[in-house]
């Protein structure tokens, strides 16, 4: 018994040594691509590029979770930017922005104020925002919060109404004392390691994952504890705040164009996108037909469009539009 406890607590501490030496390699490996601003004495990690335009609003990206602002720096960004000013921002505790302390640091509407303090530090005016999945909570939370700060809003597969089920059993061990962190700094690097491409293929699905796609975002930058230890309670928390947010979305005013893809496995369709069309007077919804959870990589030309239409002002085509499979947008 003693050599069997002797074994384990060996391997235990074998990987924990492991788990450090990768956060360190994986720092080094994908270092931060942008800028930071400090906002409420959090540094904000951001990417911007482009130019501004005198008949066009800047646009806004953010991500959705379990990802940084690389998702989008791969996919959208570097085409907007031959026409707009684009920033993609990583959110607070994701990618290289640090992470605020106190018990609203996962609440959409927090981590959408500071992102509306960043924006307006760095000079950014009435942006069209765009949020992906987990963003999508955070850009409604700010069109509810600063309407009048905004040209535009586009949710793209965004996670916006309550949803059924339970969450991942990861998430509760986390969330537990002592017993969180010992996971987090031992277990959550080979297992996050031997799950990714899994979840990458089950993210996307039924579309193809691109070439390289975890290299290319710097995906692994997610196994570090305390940004994996931010994404679990994000997705934990998520809920939580969407249950009074969802109540409200009536009152948002601001040219809305929602993106959805209609075989999402990540975040269905109808139970947000179609619900927060109906709920938003004179949106217009694209509906991609066999599409899954990421659009901006399968059909980046319908988001882009979007994304340019509102940044020029035109008002949004009320009603649902659909997309078949390799069609434009009509």
């Amino acid at each position: 018994m003693d050599v069997l406890l002797a074994a384990i607590a060996a391997g235990l501490l074998a990987l924990a040594f492991y788990s450090a030496w990768y956060a360190a390699r994986v720092a080094g490996r994908f270092p931060p691509r942008g800028s930071f601003i400090e906002v409420e004495g959090v540094r904000i990690h951001y990417v911007e590029m482009g130019v501004a335009s005198a008949d066009a609003a800047p646009i806004v990206l953010v991500h959705g979770a379990s990802g940084n602002l690389g998702d989008m720096v791969e996919s959208i960004m570097p085409e907007l930017a031959k026409r707009h000013r684009v920033i993609a921002f990583d959110r607070p505790g994701h990618g290289w922005s640090e992470r605020p302390g106190g018990e609203d640091a996962s609440d959409p509407a927090a981590q959408a104020r500071l992102l509306h303090e960043a924006l307006a530090n760095l000079g950014i005016e009435r942006p069209v925002l765009l949020g992906h999945s987990w963003g999508g909570a955070l850009a409604t939370a700010y069109a509810l919060r600063f309407p009048d700060d905004l040209s535009g809003l586009l949710v793209l597969s965004g996670a916006t109404h309550v949803w059924e089920g339970a969450d991942a059993w990861y998430h509760r061990i986390i969330a537990t004392p002592l017993v969180g962190s010992l996971f987090l700094h031992v277990l959550m690097v080979p297992g996050g390691l031997m799950l990714m491409e899994a979840g990458i293929r089950n993210n996307f699905a039924p579309d193809p994952v691109p070439p390289r796609y975890a290299e290319r975002i710097g995906l692994p930058l997610l196994f570090r504890p305390r940004q994996f230890r931010a994404n679990s309670a994000d997705t934990r928390r998520l809920r939580g705040f969407l249950r009074e947010q969802s109540g409200r979305y009536r009152e948002i005013r601001v040219p809305t164009i929602i993106v959805t893809g209609n075989r999402d496995r990540t975040v269905w369709a109808k139970l947000h996108s179609y619900a927060l069309h109906d709920a938003i007077a004179g949106s217009e919804m694209i509906k991609l037909v066999g599409v899954g959870h990421m659009p901006h990589h399968v059909r980046p030309d319908i988001v882009i469009d979007a994304l340019s239409r509102l940044a020029r002002g035109v008002p949004p085509r009320a009603g649902t539009h659909v997309v078949e499979p390799g069609a434009p947008l009509r």
